[in-house]
């Protein structure tokens, strides 16, 4: 695990589609240890829009805390494995070892009339278990050949339901290396990602979206842009880390040039706009950034609270970094002895007679 978030939590969100990428790519490696210039190398695979860019190392930072999370790669425990940008990225991260070969033998059976889709599986080195799954997508390709109204595109897990029976086996097959370039992709399949909702309002003609994490705040700020919004066309409900996803229902909103996030000041309210950040640099979107002068006067009451984990010191670094440098030291050192800053500490009384919350957002 890379950072003090539970098993159960992670286990709970689907992995974003650039994780899955990146992760089929890793895994398509020889080798089970992968030296940051082959992960610098997939990254440009997975997400070639973005590397090299402003964004790249940031949006790379989060990618592989998300794969870390969900056990896809193990990453360095000690400072010495990392590089010493902002924010740092691993000197190397190790794979997960691959299921042990199968030793059952296969029975004799005639060769497999690939679809033109899938034509690359006769010529490359598969499993038992992948030819079977192949199989299975090689049968729903035949069987709704020139059938526009069966292939129309639908929701991956409706997909998934239809050809697998399980609407979540598409979301495990994702990060394996059926989904490495040159391989399986969603639109070979007819299916598309579904980000989750996203609740908003808007509250000016302004190009900014300010996302709230938290239901109170957000209906307290709600209620004091309406019709005074300045630079803030819309407030969004974040609504924890459904952000990570529900981000890209911002590509529907009219004339959006910024997107500015305010949550909690705690491990898993950093991680959220960090996460969200691959997806929106992945759709276009502008970089998720933070709402510095909201962190700013946060951090100012620190009205503490307890948090479920200390944060390991490496980890808080990579997580502050995404903050205002003029914040940073103080967060760093929140997570680390175990506190967290709840966003509702900069209630309705305060932000009324405060007003230099709204200094980056006019």
């Amino acid at each position: 695990m890379s950072d003090s978030r539970g098993d159960e939590e992670a286990d709970r969100l689907p992995l974003s589609e650039s994780a899955a990428c990146l992760s089929a790519i890793l895994n398509s490696a020889a080798e089970r240890r992968v030296e940051q210039a082959a992960i610098l190398a997939a990254f440009v695979q997975a997400c070639p829009g973005t590397a090299g860019t402003s964004q790249g190392r940031p949006v790379l930072s989060a990618l592989l805390d998300e794969l870390a999370d969900h056990h896809l790669v193990e990453l360095p425990r000690g400072r010495a494995g990392w590089d010493n940008a902002q924010p740092p990225l691993p000197r190397w991260l190790r794979l997960p070892l691959p299921p042990k070969p199968e030793t059952r033998s296969m029975r004799a059976t005639a060769p497999v009339v690939w679809r033109r889709e899938l034509s690359w599986a006769g010529a490359d080195q598969l499993t038992a278990t992948q030819i079977e799954i192949l199989k299975t997508i090689n049968r729903w390709l035949r069987d709704t050949d020139r059938d526009d109204i069966r292939r129309t595109v639908v929701p991956m897990r409706e997909r998934s339901l239809e050809i697998f029976g399980d609407e979540k086996r598409l979301d495990a097959l994702a990060t394996t290396t059926l989904f490495a370039p040159g391989r399986l992709t969603l639109a070979t399949l007819f299916a598309e990602r579904i980000p989750a909702p996203l609740a908003y309002e808007r509250v000016g003609d302004g190009g900014i979206v300010l996302v709230i994490e938290n239901s109170d705040t957000f209906e307290t700020i709600r209620a004091l842009l309406a019709g005074n919004g300045g630079q803030i066309g819309y407030v969004a409900f974040g609504g924890g880390h459904a952000f990570e996803a529900s981000v890209a229902r911002i590509r529907r909103l009219v004339g959006v040039t910024d997107i500015a996030y305010y949550g909690d000041l705690d491990d898993a309210g950093l991680t959220i706009p960090q996460r969200a950040n691959v997806s929106a640099a992945a759709l276009g979107l502008p970089p998720v950034r933070p709402a510095a002068n909201l962190y700013r006067l946060l951090v100012r009451q620190n009205v503490r609270g307890p948090a479920p984990k200390r944060v390991d010191p490496l980890v808080a670094e990579r997580r502050v970094s995404w903050l205002p440098t003029t914040v940073r030291r103080q967060a760093a050192d929140i997570l680390v002895t175990g506190d967290r800053l709840p966003q509702e500490a900069t209630g309705t009384v305060l932000l009324q007679r405060d007003d230099s919350w709204r200094r980056d957002l006019r």
